[in-house]
């Protein structure tokens, strides 16, 4: 059961990463293609998908652990 919880946790923190990536690219493509200025806000926010994507894929197998109870382990 914990390696299935661990994987589900995975596969959120790739979905962070995943989308902090793509609002990073869809911005600066704005800025390279139509000449928009750079949010900080959006980049911000970017940042921190990012961010919290690497701390879940870090703590992932601690956080199935203390969430699952394996008895046939």
């Amino acid at each position: 059961m914990k390696r299935a919880v661990r994987a589900i946790f995975r596969l959120a923190a790739a979905g962070l990463l995943l989308f902090g990536s793509l609002i990073f690219g869809l911005e600066f493509m704005g800025h390279r293609l139509h000449g928009d200025d750079i949010s900080l806000w959006h980049c911000l926010f970017a940042a921190g998908l990012i961010v919290a994507g690497i701390i879940l894929i870090a703590f992932s197998a601690k956080l199935a652990e203390k969430l699952t109870a394996d008895f046939d382990e």
